[in-house]
């Protein structure tokens, strides 16, 4: 399994995003068992980024579509 499989790019475009972000990290885990993860702060990639790495590509697959499905909501699509 290869870290790029598993690892998931997160930009925070506001301070507003980022608390979203943080209780939604908590709350997934929380309903998944809470699975092993790291989550890295990524400045070199600019902006407010986050990467998110799984040791289960599965659930790191799930963690992405459901981020995904949170912001489209916040967005109000």
């Amino acid at each position: 399994m290869k870290a790029a499989d598993i690892a998931v790019d997160i930009c925070l475009a506001s301070a507003e995003e980022a608390l979203r972000f943080s209780r939604f990290v908590q709350n997934f885990l929380a309903s998944n068992g809470f699975p092993f993860v790291m989550i890295h702060n990524t400045p070199e990639l600019g902006a407010e980024r986050r990467k998110v790495v799984f040791e289960d590509v599965g659930v790191g697959r799930k963690f992405a579509r459901e981020w995904r499905m949170d912001r489209l909501a916040a967005a109000g699509t």
